[in-house]
């Protein structure tokens, strides 16, 4: 008897372990949402607690175990290895629910009978119970789980199961989880969210505001170790962290797949083909979907086949620190692997930071020729500019690769003349390599509009491009098609000062079109833009606001801010509201452009600048000062800026500036030469005729203009033509001409060219239209109301009595007399009686005025 009491009391001592609760440290931070959430999980019949090391699994279940309103009681078992034999587990388990006292089995869990007995055993506790299996991954695939996933499958009602570890246990989980059975909390339920962070911190009696809270939880990704051993105060915390995952984490995992943790690190993420070439390991992808399984913090990507992983930051950390320590010499040639990779597989920005990192800059260089010479004219010139700024300086001039990375710096620092000498020593140093001859060809032709303007040898340059590069193939030049559109967009830049518009538009089209496709943004912006001012001149202003909108577009979609290449939109835009009589606003596209611009702003864009500031000018009413500044602008031009177009709007804006001081001699002296003009110069004499007096001479002008597509000069030619017909005293025919410059300026909302004449005249040109169409007062917005001075209208002398306002309401329409006085039945000289009672006490002198001024007081 004594004998066996002491075996049974041995036993139990070496069961006790297993069996208690962890302790709840006094530090531990309650977390009430987790609570509420293990409250609601153990409803359903199992629970899956997973998560990697210090996810505060235990903590959690612990905390929850000894909460005031537990929902059942709970039974807990921490497992160990011990507990794969089959005997241990199941006695101990029975032991834990208090349904015997851990001895041996009356049954072999092997043996036919086991499962009912066991089900029996658990049916018959006493009250429904919880019951946590802790550190269930110690638990290797075999009878043990195959036993306990028969229980899951068949759970009695009185029994509630949570399974708690760092990774999934090989249990038919899956079956759970169709059947609505399974509750899973696992990292993204378990991590600290930033107030729970403050709340850890205040515990820990350190200060922080929320920006730093936020910034701990976002570098920690809301890991509860990392967390609390960042928190410490002594600032020791990358030395505690450090040794807690290689402890935790990297230690423990076999040798060959530390080392593939050590050299995939370098990548801040990576998928099986990288992994493959940093490791030459033949099955990277199964060792990262493993280490993903295990938790060892290690995450799928959500992109497109999820193929993709990435390391936690601390883990990384402490990974390259590793690699640093044991194989400085390994991470150099690991990041020239990653970048050799990357460059193969597009990813140009991936494989410039890895050339960087590796600080191999001779490599650096020869990536940026082959492949990334076009991100300076994409949303990632930033980037590029970044990564080329950790060159050393003095390796600038090693080589023509390195040379044209120079040149490259002071493009994006605006410093065009530099980098056109640059682009000379980089010539000397060429020596064949087609890929450097054609960038520093693609990169001459970016700068020329910039400096001198020369459009037909910028024309013959990016010709010449063009044919090399429709002989190339795209695997021996990856940035073929970034080439091509750049280079269309600037021989349609080229063939748009021209004055070659037609072809300059199919150009700048293709440009448009290809830039998408190759994802240089910017390149796909200047198209854009510069197709606003085609259209702009061709005088389709909602066209143009449709190619400044798309500007607008690219800027917010890549949040690219104020861009040299959005220059020209902005000026035209600028215009655009000019056209439309919002001067504030055109004042505002103004400032925005200059600010575009920069320092150095391309001489083209120069010059569209000065001509957009004089027509503000012209607009508030200063013409001298618009002449003087058109006047400088000239003069500041001394070298031969060789773009007709460029020329001829320039002459034209010159020209507005004569006739608004009454210089119509100089016009005429301008344009008389007999060559052929646009339609808006053809205005631009017409007007010049009129205000002389020439009126035949104008009139041939203007019978060309009337049939044009430009909207801005059709309404103009048909102000002109009202003008004249007044002058000669056709009064129906003025009406006539200026109803058709009304209708043509709506359709484009077309305001400046009623204001470009005496104000008088076309108010009075105005109202001669509502007289005779019988209008209504002008309301706001319309042109009428531009070009009207709004009066107010005196009220009657006398007011009308019932009667006249009988008769009033008539008179709008087509009635003669006799018929009003048929329909009031009353007699037509009673009728005519009232009218001229109407008119005298409205003080007009016949019917239409009457009703004129009857709507203007508010009596029709």
């Amino acid at each position: 008897m004594n004998g066996a009491h002491d075996a049974a009391l041995a036993h139990q001592a070496g069961t006790a372990a297993w069996l208690g609760r962890p302790r709840v440290p006094g530090t531990l931070l309650i977390r009430r949402r987790l609570l509420r959430t293990l409250d609601a999980a153990t409803r359903r019949p199992v629970t899956l607690v997973c998560a990697g090391a210090g996810w505060g699994k235990t903590a959690l279940l612990a905390s929850w175990s000894t909460a005031e309103m537990v929902p059942a009681p709970i039974a807990w078992l921490t497992l160990e290895p011990r507990h794969a034999d089959p005997h241990t587990f199941w006695s101990h388990l029975l032991a834990a629910l208090g349904a015997s006292d851990g001895g041996p089995l009356p049954l072999c869990p092997g043996d036919e009978g086991f499962a009912p007995w066991l089900t029996e055993r658990i049916a018959g506790l006493s009250a429904r119970t919880v019951l946590v299996l802790d550190d269930v991954q110690v638990l290797p695939a075999g009878p043990v789980l195959d036993g306990l996933s028969r229980l899951l499958a068949g759970l009695p009602d009185q029994l509630r199961v949570v399974l708690a570890g760092r990774t999934e246990p090989d249990l038919a989980l899956h079956r759970l989880r169709v059947e609505g059975d399974l509750t899973e909390i696992r990292r993204p339920q378990l991590a600290f969210r930033i107030p729970e962070a403050g709340d850890l911190l205040m515990m820990h009696g350190v200060p922080a505001s929320l920006a730093q809270t936020t910034r701990l939880v976002e570098r920690s990704e809301g890991w509860p170790v990392g967390i609390t051993l960042m928190a410490a105060p002594d600032g020791t915390w990358p030395d505690t962290v450090r040794d807690y995952l290689m402890r935790e984490v990297i230690d423990p995992l076999p040798p060959d797949t530390r080392d593939f943790l050590l050299r995939t690190s370098v990548a801040q993420r990576v998928c099986g083909s990288l992994a493959e070439a940093l490791t030459r390991a033949p099955n990277a992808a199964g060792i990262l979907e493993g280490l993903e399984r295990a938790n060892c913090f290690v995450s799928r990507g959500d992109g497109p086949g999820r193929q993709w992983f990435r390391y936690d930051g601390l883990l990384r950390d402490v990974l390259r620190h590793e690699a640093d320590v044991r194989s400085p010499g390994l991470v150099t040639e690991l990041h020239v692997r990653a970048a050799t990779w990357y460059a193969a597989q597009g990813s140009v920005r991936d494989a410039l930071e890895h050339a960087a990192e590796a600080g191999d800059w001779p490599f650096l260089a020869r990536l940026v020729v082959e492949h990334a010479l076009p991100m300076a004219v994409s949303s990632e010139r930033a980037v590029l500019v970044g990564i080329l700024r950790r060159i050393p300086a003095e390796h600038l001039a090693d080589n023509a690769d390195l040379a044209l990375c120079a040149a490259l710096l002071l493009f994006a620092g605006g410093d065009y003349a530099g980098v056109r000498d640059q682009l000379v020593r980089v010539g000397a140093m060429i020596d064949g390599d087609p890929a450097q001859q054609l960038a520093a060809a693609v990169m001459g032709v970016v700068v020329a509009p910039r400096m001198d303007g020369d459009m037909p040898a910028l024309i013959e340059d990016t010709s010449r491009i063009l044919a090399l590069l429709g002989s190339m193939r795209m695997d021996r030049l990856p940035s073929l098609l970034q080439y091509r559109a750049i280079t269309l967009s600037f021989k349609g830049i080229g063939l748009l000062w021209s004055g070659r518009t037609d072809l300059a538009d199919r150009f700048l089209w293709a440009s448009s079109a290809a830039a998408r496709t190759a994802g240089v943004e910017l390149v796909e912006m200047t198209a854009y833009a510069h197709l606003a001012v085609l259209v702009y001149l061709q005088g389709s202003l909602t066209e143009a606001e449709h190619y400044i909108d798309s500007v607008d577009e690219l800027t917010r979609r890549h949040d690219l801010g104020l861009t040299v290449e959005s220059t020209a939109a902005h000026l035209t835009r600028a215009l655009i509201e000019l056209e439309r009589n919002r001067v504030s606003e055109a004042q505002d596209a103004l400032r925005r452009g200059l600010h575009a611009a920069g320092d150095r702003p391309e001489t083209t864009l120069s010059v569209v600048a000065s001509m957009v500031r004089a027509q503000t000018l012209l607009a508030t009413g200063e013409p001298v000062a618009a002449r003087d500044l058109l006047h400088r602008c000239r003069t500041w031009l001394r070298w031969p800026l060789v773009a007709p177009l460029l020329d001829r709007w320039l002459a034209l804006t010159e020209a507005e500036a004569d006739l608004a001081l009454g210089d119509h001699d100089a016009v005429i002296d301008r344009y008389a030469a007999g060559k052929v003009m646009l339609p808006a110069e053809q205005v631009m004499l017409a007007r010049a005729y009129e205000m002389s007096g020439e009126y035949a001479a104008a009139e041939i002008l203007l019978a060309r203009v009337r049939e044009s597509t430009d909207a801005v000069s059709v309404t103009t030619a048909w102000l002109v033509t009202a003008l004249i017909a007044d002058a000669q005293g056709h009064a129906r025919q003025s009406a006539d001409a200026f109803a058709r410059a009304v209708a043509r300026a709506e359709t484009e909302g077309v305001r400046r060219p009623f204001h470009r004449f005496d104000n008088e005249r076309m108010a009075a040109l105005g109202e001669r239209l509502q007289w005779l169409q019988e209008a209504v007062a002008p309301v706001a917005g319309d042109i009428l109301a531009d070009v009207i001075p709004a009066r107010q209208a005196p009220a009657p002398a006398e007011p009308l009595s019932d009667r006249e306002r009988d008769v009033l309401r008539y008179l709008p329409s087509v009635l003669t007399a006799n018929e009003i006085a048929a329909d009031l039945k009353i007699s037509v000289n009673t009728v005519k009686a009232h009218m001229r009672s109407i008119y005298r006490k409205l003080g007009a002198a016949r019917r239409r005025e009457a009703v004129v001024r009857a709507h203007q007081i508010g009596l029709l």
